[in-house]
């Protein structure tokens, strides 16, 4: 059965259970701007009360006119409270696997959760995305993409109606390749706002920088416009 049939029927049945935590779809546009092209994104997800989570998501490439369709991955992520240290601070495990045309990536993580007030809460995650194909490195000899990533995450309820979410990555190549900036590491800078239109409706936007690409000679921005319903 393929990865995506299997999620798809994972989260009917989490969402039949509703006494259990919280299901929720959302769509997602994105434009970037060193491509020029758009993607768009389906997913679906589940929040237990115990702070462990189940995500699925399938994007396609809409082209520079969103005059196409073009799948281009599927992924899985899953996430458990391992550990409550403190009333406000949590070691969470993880992982995520997605699949392209080319191949499947692997990605297990861990993260500490601190809740530092009511409204405001941080997070530190060390992430390790393993590429389950080859390709040539720098040198011309096969070998796995890998790839170390960093993400720190601050989360600000701003009022009873926004938030907002300032997330930072770093990617660092574990092998003989290049990112899309020409170099062995990227950052990533997002800003999220998100907007509590009522109890099941959260529309948001998120800005980004993306770092350079060095193929289209720009700097990489991302706009992301979105909506989430809670079932």
């Amino acid at each position: 059965m393929k990865m995506y049939g299997v999620i798809i029927y994972c989260s009917l049945f989490f969402i039949c259970w509703p006494v259990y935590g919280v299901g929720y779809i959302e769509v997602r546009e994105a434009w970037d701007s060193a491509s020029k092209e758009h993607q768009f994104k389906l997913g679906a997800g589940y929040h237990f009360r115990n702070g462990a989570g189940l995500l699925y998501q399938t994007t396609y490439n809409t082209g520079k006119n969103l005059d196409q369709l073009e799948h281009s991955f599927d992924e899985i992520e899953g996430w458990y409270p391992l550990w409550k240290m403190t009333d406000a601070l949590t070691l969470y495990a993880g992982g995520l696997i997605n699949s392209t045309s080319s191949g499947s990536t692997t990605a297990p993580y861990i993260q500490f959760g601190y809740l530092v007030s009511p409204d405001f809460a941080v997070a530190f995650k060390y992430r390790y995305n393993h590429m389950n194909y080859q390709t040539r490195n720098l040198s011309g000899i096969m070998d796995y993409n890998d790839s170390h990533q960093f993400i720190a995450v601050a989360n600000y309820k701003i009022n009873e109606v926004l938030n907002y979410e300032f997330e930072p990555d770093l990617y660092i190549n574990s092998g003989e390749y290049h990112r899309k900036n020409g170099k062995g590491h990227s950052w990533e800078l997002n800003h999220k706002v998100t907007w509590k239109m009522s109890n099941t409706w959260r529309p948001f936007i998120q800005l980004s920088w993306l770092d350079r690409d060095a193929g289209n000679h720009a700097e990489r921005y991302r706009i992301r416009l979105g909506i989430r319903y809670y079932l």
